[in-house]
C-alpha cells in the first residue's frame, strides 16, 4: 500500500515539476529551473520505489495519465483554458484506458 502513496507523490511531484516548467524561461532563470528540476528527479526516484512492488506497465500508466489529467485540469482552472469535446473524449478514454490496464493487464 505504501507504494501508491509513493506513486501519488510521484504524480505530485511530476505535475509540480511540469506546471513551473514555464517559469524557468528555457532553463534561464536559475531557481525555476532548480526547482523544477528537482521535482521530476524526485519523481522519478519514487517511480523507481513504486516498481519495486508494481508492475512498471501499471505504475507509468497511472503515473502518465495522472499528469496529463491533472495538468489538463490546471490548464483550465488557472489558465482558463477551454476543452473541445474532442480533447474531452480524448481524456475519458485515457482514463478508461489507465481503468482496462489496472484490471486486465496484470502479467502472469
Amino acid at each position: 500500500m505504501l507504494s501508491y502513496l509513493y506513486l501519488a507523490l510521484a504524480v505530485i511531484a511530476e505535475t509540480t515539476g511540469t506546471a513551473l516548467i514555464g517559469q524557468t524561461n528555457g532553463f534561464t532563470k536559475i531557481l525555476p529551473t532548480v526547482l523544477t528540476l528537482a521535482c521530476y528527479g524526485l519523481s522519478f526516484y519514487l517511480l523507481a520505489l513504486v516498481v519495486k512492488t508494481i508492475p512498471v506497465h501499471l505504475a507509468y500508466a497511472i503515473w502518465s495519465a495522472s499528469g496529463i489529467l491533472i495538468i489538463t485540469s490546471l490548464s483550465v482552472v488557472v489558465f482558463k483554458a477551454t476543452l473541445n469535446w474532442q480533447t474531452i473524449v480524448g481524456l475519458a478514454l485515457l482514463i478508461i484506458g489507465v481503468i482496462l490496464v489496472n484490471l486486465f493487464g496484470r502479467v502472469h
